[in-house]
C-alpha cells in the first residue's frame, strides 16, 4: 500500500490504480477503498456548464471556488458502479472508512439505496471502531435527540473523535467545555482547545483569558468502548420539519424557525471553514475573476467532503423544498465579513448553463433553500425588493422560495440580495434544487 499511496501523492493515478487493483484482488480492504475513492472522485472531475446563479443584469456568473471540480450531469454509470462495488467489498472485509462512506452516500439515494436499519447498523459499527467522523456525527445527534444518558455520553464521543483526529469534534468539544453544555465546564482546558481550533480557522469563540490555559488532552480516557450502546434506530427524525410559515405567496417564500440547533450550525461551519476561498465569478467567455457583485467566501461540499450527519441536515433542507435530496446541487456554504454582500440576482441558470428536462437533464433550478448558520450583529439581511420584504437572519432558520412558476417560467419576484454585513459575521449554506434528479452521489 505504501507504494500505491506514494504514486497517488505524485499524481500518478493510472499507475496507482493498476497497483491498487492487484492489491484489491488479493483481498486488501484499503486497496478496495482507495480504488473506490479514485473512481468516485473522477466522476466530479469533468467540466460542464457551471451550476451557480446568474447575477441579475450582469454577464458574470458566480461559480464555486473549486470550479475545476464541478459535479456534472449524467456521469459514467460504469465508473460509479465499480467504485460502489469496491466500497462494498471493503465493507465486507470490515474496513470502517468504507462502511462510513457507504452510510453517507446512501442518504442521497442514488448510487446506494437507503435502508434506515442498515444505516443505523453502519453507524454503530463505525462508532465502535472509533471512526472519528462517525463519532463526531453521533455526538451531535445524541446531543440533540438522545435521552439523558446518551446526551451525557455524547461529550465523551467528541473527546474520542478529537483524539482520533477530528478537528470538527475538537472545535465542538471546546465550545461544550466553555459553556458547560452536556458536561462539566472546564474553561481553562476549553481555552486551550479553542485556541487550537482557531488555528484551524474554526469559527469558535475566543478563549476567555481570565481562566488561563491547561493541557487540551483529557485527564481520563473517554468512557466509550465496545460496550457502548449506539442506538441510531431513530436517526430519521433528524430530517423531519414542522410546517413552515408562509412569508409571501408570490414565490412561495417559507420560513422554518429553529430548524437547526446552535451546535448543528457550528458543526456545518466547522466542516467547511478550513477550506473557505474567495467567491469567484466567471464571465460569459469563461474567464474567472473576483467581483464586487459577490464578495463572500465559500466552500462547496463535494461528495468526499460529506458526512452522515451533514447529509441528514441536507435532507432536512430538501424536505423544506418538498423535493428529494438527489435533486439538489452540492451544498454550498458562504461566509460574509463586514462590508461583504451578494448584490441583486436571481438564482435561475442561463439556458447554456443547464440541461433541460426534455434533453435528458436535471432541468432548471426550481427552488432555493437557505439555512442561516450564524446571524451578524447588524446588516446582512436577505432582501426581496419586488416583495417589499427584508429578512433578518436568525440562526437555525431555514428559508425556501421558488425560482420557477408553475408553468416553468422564471419567477420574477425571486429577485433577492444579501445586503452588506455591517457588524459581525454572517454564515449561511444553500441548496439549489433542480426539477429532477441531479446528483449521482
Amino acid at each position: 500500500m505504501a507504494q500505491a499511496k506514494q504514486l497517488l501523492s505524485t499524481n500518478q493515478i493510472a499507475e496507482a490504480k493498476s497497483l491498487l487493483q492487484v492489491l484489491a484482488n488479493q483481498g486488501n480492504s484499503i486497496a478496495h477503498f482507495e480504488l473506490a475513492n479514485i473512481l468516485l472522485i473522477q466522476n466530479t472531475d469533468h467540466s460542464t456548464p457551471d451550476a451557480t446563479p446568474a447575477n441579475q443584469g450582469k454577464n458574470a456568473l458566480p461559480v464555486k471556488a473549486t470550479e475545476k471540480r464541478q459535479f456534472f450531469e449524467n456521469p459514467p454509470d460504469e465508473d460509479i458502479q465499480r467504485g460502489m462495488h469496491h466500497l462494498r467489498q471493503a465493507e465486507q472485509l470490515g474496513y470502517p472508512p468504507a462502511v462510513y462512506r457507504l452510510a453517507y452516500t446512501s442518504l442521497t439515494e442514488t448510487a446506494e439505496a437507503l435502508n434506515w436499519n442498515t444505516l443505523a447498523e453502519r453507524m454503530a459499527f463505525c462508532c465502535r471502531a472509533g471512526h472519528p467522523n462517525a463519532l463526531c456525527d453521533a455526538a451531535v445527534y445524541f446531543g440533540r435527540y438522545g435521552n439523558p444518558e446518551q446526551q451525557r455520553a455524547s461529550t465523551d464521543m467528541l473527546e474520542l473523535a478529537a483524539l482520533n483526529g477530528s478537528i470538527v469534534a475538537m472545535a465542538l468539544l471546546g465550545e461544550r467545555l466553555a459553556s458547560g453544555r452536556l458536561c462539566k465546564a472546564d474553561p481553562a482546558r476549553a481555552n486551550s482547545i479553542l485556541a487550537l481550533s482557531r488555528d484551524w480557522n474554526m469559527p469558535v469563540r475566543e478563549p476567555d483569558l481570565q481562566y488561563g490555559f491547561t493541557a487540551p488532552e483529557p485527564s481520563r480516557a473517554p468512557a466509550i468502548g465496545t460496550h457502548t450502546e449506539f442506538d441510531f434506530s431513530d436517526l430519521q427524525q433528524v430530517e423531519y420539519l414542522t410546517d413552515g410559515q408562509i412569508l409571501h405567496s408570490a414565490n412561495q417564500l417559507l420560513a422554518f424557525n429553529n430548524a437547526l440547533s446552535r451546535e448543528e450550525c457550528l458543526y456545518i461551519q466547522c466542516l467547511g471553514a478550513p477550506n473557505l476561498e474567495p467567491s469567484i465569478v466567471v464571465d460569459e467567455n469563461g474567464k474567472s475573476q473576483l467581483s464586487a457583485e459577490r464578495s463572500s467566501h465559500d466552500f462547496y461540499f463535494l461528495p468526499e467532503f460529506e458526512q452522515v450527519y451533514l447529509n441528514l441536515l441536507q435532507r432536512k433542507m430538501a424536505h423544506a423544498a418538498k423535493l428529494p435530496l438527489a435533486n439538489s446541487e452540492q451544498l454550498t456554504m458562504l461566509r460574509y465579513l463586514p462590508g461583504q454582500e451578494f448584490r441583486l440576482h436571481r438564482d435561475n441558470l442561463p439556458p447554456n448553463h443547464f440541461i433541460a428536462l426534455e434533453n435528458g437533464g436535471s432541468g432548471q433550478r426550481l427552488r432555493t433553500v437557505i439555512a442561516y448558520l450564524q446571524a451578524p450583529d447588524s446588516g446582512g439581511t436577505t432582501n426581496f425588493p419586488l416583495l417589499s420584504l427584508e429578512l433578518r437572519p436568525e440562526q437555525g432558520q431555514i428559508v425556501c422560495f421558488d425560482n420557477l412558476l408553475s408553468d416553468g417560467k422564471p419567477c420574477a419576484t425571486s429577485l433577492h440580495a444579501g445586503t452588506p454585513v455591517k457588524q459581525g459575521v454572517k454564515w449561511i449554506c444553500t441548496l439549489w434544487m433542480r426539477q429532477e434528479t441531479h446528483r449521482a452521489l
